[in-house]
């Protein structure tokens, strides 16, 4: 069983144990909810790369995408009514880049992520300045692409004949490799003074694309989504900024600049479903931390001490059904300790004295094969 199946029927189930609401109509979905599901395969089928861009940024109704999507297009129609030569993509790329920052841009801002900072504030980051760009150059014909390091992104072109990086957010920022010394002191504006020691000053640059990696314009969007996750954990909303990061591994499933970031937030958000005893909604924060990061051993543990504490709740309740999928999760997931298969033996003993009395000879059998794998790991 592949581990993100497994993770789906896992939020599932969560989703199905912990968000009853008892209302016989659902909610229409909503434009998040649509983009989530457009993705899921990987790429984009119904919504348009700036429509997702909106919706990543904060739009929630049709009428205001309409309006932000027409303000871009707006962009692009301005910068095709000045008739560039298409033909040289390599100058036709430095021209949108220059009017982007001389009209539209406005100033930077660290925060400033989204494409509603740029159109309602003219602020903008590393991120949104990027996503911006890309889609623009793309409207024009120039393929582009991103390159995401443990800090920062720029811009990288697919079909020029030479390497051109774009850094989006300074003005003298068109083809920056042309003095890479100069670049490497950009960069330390993203780096704790401390770090920039032991790296180097003059190595920044290389240790960037030492540790970074290409990715696509889809991919691009799910920094929008991170950066969002970051904002909503830092205002102590960790379910939010949880939702967020699922949405974001949907985009980008092997981000470069947001593991510190998520493997935090699963320990955050996990203790806190827990402090609160919702044990499986714990469990699957965990267990879903242990699935992207197999070696840390603290989610490990942690999922480890949830699951057993939702075997506990699941008898309590008497939801085998419940059980089972907790069982079979796990099982997938992680070897048990010594005392973690003690403690799931007697709480599947329990279940076969229970089936024994109600002669439930099915599930009586189901619980002994339990006890069979179980004595198996």
């Amino acid at each position: 069983m592949r581990a993100d199946r497994v993770l789906r029927s896992m939020l599932l189930v969560a989703v199905s144990f912990s968000v009853m609401t008892g209302q016989e109509k659902p909610e229409p979905p909503t434009l998040q909810s649509q983009l989530n599901a457009d993705i899921d395969d990987g790429n984009l089928d119904h919504f348009r790369p700036i429509e997702a861009a909106f919706i990543l940024s904060g739009v929630s109704n049709r009428d205001s995408l309409a309006h932000y999507v027409a303000w871009f297009e707006g962009i692009v129609d301005q910068i095709r009514a000045y008739n560039f030569d298409t033909f040289d993509k390599a100058a036709l790329a430095q021209k949108i880049f220059a009017i982007l920052h001389s009209n539209i841009l406005g100033e930077y801002a660290l925060e400033s992520t989204t494409l509603l900072d740029i159109v309602n504030r003219k602020e903008y980051n590393c991120v949104s300045s990027t996503i911006l760009y890309n889609l623009v150059c793309q409207a024009m014909g120039i393929e582009t692409k991103a390159f995401e390091t443990p800090t920062h992104v720029y811009t990288i072109f697919i079909d020029f004949d030479e390497k051109f990086i774009v850094e989006n957010t300074s003005p003298m920022g068109f083809n920056i490799l042309k003095n890479l010394n100069a670049y490497s002191h950009f960069l330390h504006q993203y780096y704790p003074q401390d770090q920039r020691l032991s790296i180097g000053l003059d190595r920044l640059y290389a240790y960037e694309n030492r540790n970074g990696r290409p990715i696509n314009n889809s991919e691009l969007l799910g920094l929008l989504a991170y950066n969002q996750a970051y904002f909503a954990a830092k205002q102590q909303d960790f379910e939010r900024a949880y939702d967020f990061v699922l949405t974001a591994q949907r985009f980008n499933a092997d981000s470069r600049s947001n593991i510190n970031f998520e493997q935090n937030l699963y320990f955050r958000w996990g203790k806190k479903c827990y402090d609160e005893k919702r044990y499986f909604d714990a469990f699957t924060v965990f267990a879903d931390g242990f699935y992207r990061y197999p070696d840390n051993g603290g989610l490990e543990q942690n999922t480890r001490l949830s699951f057993l504490n939702c075997l506990q709740y699941f008898w309590y309740k008497k939801d085998w059904p419940a059980s089972k999928q907790l069982l079979d999760e796990t099982f997938e997931l992680l070897p048990l300790d010594d005392k973690g298969r003690d403690q799931t033996r007697v709480y599947l003993q329990r279940w076969l004295e229970h089936f024994r009395y109600q002669k439930d000879e099915h599930n009586l059998q189901m619980a002994l094969e339990y006890i069979k794998t179980l004595e198996k790991r």
